[in-house]
């Protein structure tokens, strides 16, 4: 068995013992609600669908009103130990507690890969994706949502009228940056722990960067956001954050708010005014029951999932629903506009490093790194591209390659071969603005038969052109003093040897063998589109979408917390429109 078959083994292996000590022990049932017993015919005031990113927050916030009545539904269970514990973030991709979806073949994006489409994680629990997400806390750049406030001619959407709701979910658990004019910029009280991370070893590549001209800042998540830096994490105590863990451990035992999980809404039902009046949903035992929302249903179940289900409910594309025999409730580009961040990676063989066989902290991040946002023009204020630079050994690099990335076995074995006792950084080069727009459609009108998920990544040539860039122009750290030091290598990507190593050619190969999404997908039930700006479902009543489907453009960075400060801001449109 080659080194790429065996670690791909190793990790099913513990995949299916966490798996066993999950649906054996229930270890962390405990930090959550229990789950609510509920009947066809009960009536709730609100009820949101999706226990995510957004979910969970919009929970909790209705909920502050003793006299409020919310239904939190969510198609998975609570999250696992190996969510919990930010070591064992490799083990939740293909878990249980995993949507588990793959992109429509397209015969160009994804030829390096096996198979050959997009591994489209999603997390299915309480906490969605902030359950099963690499932890990373970003919020994007002041450019971002003044862009969404110019589309939705709405201004509380500027970067101004946001930041209060970063700031009010946030407990940032660092005393240094608080010490620094950077601290004004963030929480201390707030429910989701965020800390940042530190580690020796990224000392010397943050001065490689340096080196290079870059700006090395302690805080990219305030005003200005180019430069480099360590990472901010959602983590606390040695635990993952997710929406979950922050927003409703801390209430579980609220008693106007009620859970109910492993159970998946098939369909909102509208009356003759097409007001939202009820969900239809299959229990874990597969009862099916109708419930009933006296003010609002809010729909928070993710960008693919929210999509499905407006469609199956009528909302969406009118010639799309009517050849699957949908009744059109409302006409509109549900599915539409799927943005994605692309990522293109990159591996360097540093100095000697002996493979650790000594077991890890599961409690620490799996591996140091440097954050970095570049603009490639000087006068701009907001970045073009993003790398993540994880600093680990052969073993770590493999691990990446083959089960993470699901890079050709070709690949990942001449990585490991050239990588062996040798300290490896492995990059991400993040495209952040991308061009290119995906879609999704229903594959049928059965909710249990995944969409038909179409993700147009470098459907846009420019998106290539810019990402082959991005890579050549990371590339140049190869060139600074710490990388010649430790004779560093560029470990050339087997399936582009035959352009010559550093020439455009070479780039744009690299660029299109080694692309992959990092599961940053939005926009299908865009502001502007299908939702107004306060998330309102347009030609419908009582119906509002709040998550990362409504952002019009992708921010400039990881998702999660742009999205959980659009629950903040739902909670608020709620309670505003409904006193």
């Amino acid at each position: 068995m080659d080194a790429t078959s065996a670690i791909i083994s190793n990790i099913t292996w513990t995949q299916g013992a966490l798996q066993v000590i999950t649906t054996t022990l229930h270890l962390t049932s405990y930090l959550y609600p229990e789950q609510a017993v509920v009947s066809d015919g009960d009536v709730f005031d609100y009820i949101v669908v999706g226990a995510g990113s957004a979910g969970c927050v919009i929970a909790n916030r209705l909920t502050e009103d003793p006299k409020t009545r919310v239904l939190l539904v969510e198609a998975g269970g609570d999250p696992p130990i190996a969510s919990h514990l930010p070591g064992l973030v490799t083990y939740l991709k293909h878990s249980a507690q995993d949507w588990n979806y793959t992109s429509v073949y397209d015969g160009y994006s994804q030829q390096c890969h096996i198979p050959p489409v997009a591994d489209i994680t999603r997390g299915k629990m309480l906490g969605g994706c902030s359950s099963n997400n690499y932890m990373d806390y970003v919020r994007g750049d002041p450019h971002d949502f003044n862009t969404w406030a110019n589309i939705t001619k709405d201004d509380t959407w500027k970067y101004e009228n946001v930041l209060p709701y970063f700031i009010k979910s946030e407990r940032l658990e660092d005393p240094n940056i608080f010490e620094t004019p950077y601290g004004a910029f963030h929480g201390r009280d707030g429910y989701m722990g965020v800390t940042r991370q530190y580690a020796n070893v990224t000392h010397r590549y943050l001065n490689a960067f340096s080196e290079l001209g870059y700006k090395i800042v302690i805080d990219t998540n305030g005003n200005d956001t180019l430069g480099y830096t360590e990472p901010m994490l959602t983590m606390a105590n040695g635990y993952r954050q997710s929406t979950a863990t922050a927003f409703l451990t801390p209430i579980k035992t609220r008693p106007n708010l009620y859970v109910l999980k492993n159970t998946l809404v098939t369909k909102i039902n509208f009356d003759d005014n097409n007001n939202a009046v009820s969900i239809e949903a299959i229990q874990e035992n597969k009862n099916n029951v109708t419930i009933i929302a006296n003010k609002e249903i809010i729909v928070s179940a993710g960008t693919l999932n929210t999509a499905q289900l407006l469609m199956l409910s009528g909302i969406g594309p009118k010639k799309h629903l009517e050849s699957l025999g949908i009744k059109v409730i409302s006409d509109l580009p549900v599915g539409e506009n799927m943005q994605d961040h692309i990522t293109s990676n990159l591996a360097y063989t540093m100095g000697k490093k002996k493979s650790s066989k000594v077991p890890t902290n599961p409690h620490d991040y799996p591996s140091p790194s440097v954050v970095g946002y570049v603009a490639m023009n000087t006068s701009q204020s907001y970045p073009d591209y993003q790398t993540f630079n994880f600093i680990m050994d052969a073993d770590g690099l493999l691990d990446f390659c083959a089960f993470s990335y699901t890079y050709k076995n070709e690949i990942c074995n001449s990585f490991y071969k050239d990588s062996k006792g040798r300290e490896v950084m492995f990059v991400e080069v993040v495209l952040l603005h991308p061009k290119s727009r995906g879609h999704i459609l229903l594959r049928s009108v059965n909710p249990y038969d995944y969409p038909l998920i179409y993700t147009g990544h470098f459907s846009d040539p420019a998106d290539l052109d810019n990402l082959a860039t991005y890579v050549e122009h990371h590339n140049l750290v190869i060139t600074t003093t710490f990388f010649k030091e430790v004779n560093a290598e560029f470990l050339v990507t087997p399936s582009c040897a035959s352009h010559e190593p550093g020439g455009k050619e070479y780039w744009k190969c690299h660029a299109l063998c080694m692309a992959n999404s990092i599961y940053h997908y939005i926009g299908t039930c865009s502001m502007g589109s299908v939702v107004d700006s306060r998330l309102r479902v347009f030609g419908v009543h009582k119906l509002r979408v709040a998550d990362g489907s409504v952002l019009p453009t992708i921010t400039s960075g990881n998702t999660n917390a742009p999205i959980i400060m659009v629950g903040e801001k739902a909670a608020d449109f709620i309670k505003e429109d409904n006193k």
